[in-house]
């Protein structure tokens, strides 16, 4: 679990950070960020993406409120947790989506209660994609991967806001993807079916993309196949 932790108050995130040693000493990762600045930077800058993000209200300059309504433009899904000393804040932040709040001086069980629920909300969630380019660490949830295309021994994975170079195969890439969603149509693609915007013969558009992928004749009876398995799926979703 990916998690970041925003408040100006060093006391407030040395807390949450000891609750978060207590509950699990594995399997997280805290990044923390003493302004909104600083975070949306992370997200902008250097493509950090979270699972949770605990974040105060009251901040100098870009307050909490309005760094979650510009984090929410660049990720629609990660869970927040606002942090407040003040009940009044907590209409305002409504159109952030917050999934849980917390009152200043947070108490421990709360905090625990919280994070379980976090635990059981994001076993549910999507599958995350991990790999590495240029020494940083990517992480993408594959359902904001719209194709992936093979070319010079490299792979290139497109979304919507950027595309990433991985040196591995398009296979070893293909068997760490969601395959309940994306799917090979072609020696040199994988495409999302969340994205297609039609099927015209040989040949798949998609959404948010100028390029018009192809599908191999071996593979297009099948991936009709999954397509139509696909929207029956999600039609109700």
């Amino acid at each position: 679990m990916k998690i970041a932790v925003c408040d100006n108050n060093a006391m407030c995130i040395n807390t949450i950070q000891t609750y978060l040693n207590t509950i699990s000493k594995s399997h997280i990762e805290c990044d923390v960020y003493f302004c909104g600045e600083k975070l949306i930077s992370a997200y902008r800058m250097d493509a950090k993406r979270y699972d949770v993000i605990f974040i105060d209200i009251k901040m100098e300059k870009l307050n909490g409120i309005e760094t979650v309504n510009l984090i929410r433009e660049l990720d629609e899904h990660v869970i927040i947790v606002i942090i407040t000393g003040n009940t009044e804040y907590m209409q305002k932040s409504f159109k952030c989506a917050p999934f849980r709040f917390l009152i200043k001086p947070v108490d421990f069980e709360e905090f625990r209660t919280v994070f379980y629920d976090i635990c059981q909300k994001l076993s549910k969630r999507r599958k995350v994609f991990t790999f590495n380019e240029n020494k940083a660490k990517i992480r993408l949830y594959c359902d904001d991967i719209i194709y992936c295309e093979s070319k010079d021994h490299w792979t290139w994975i497109y979304t919507k806001e950027k595309h990433y170079k991985i040196y591995k195969s398009l296979t070893d890439i293909y068997g760490l993807l969601d395959q309940e969603m994306l799917y090979r149509v072609h020696k040199s693609f994988i495409i999302n079916f969340l994205y297609i915007k039609y099927i015209k013969g040989n040949m798949v558009t998609l959404y948010h993309c100028d390029k018009t992928i192809p599908i191999s004749r071996s593979y297009r009876k099948k991936i009709l196949e999954e397509y139509t398995d696909f929207i029956e799926r999600n039609l109700y979703v």
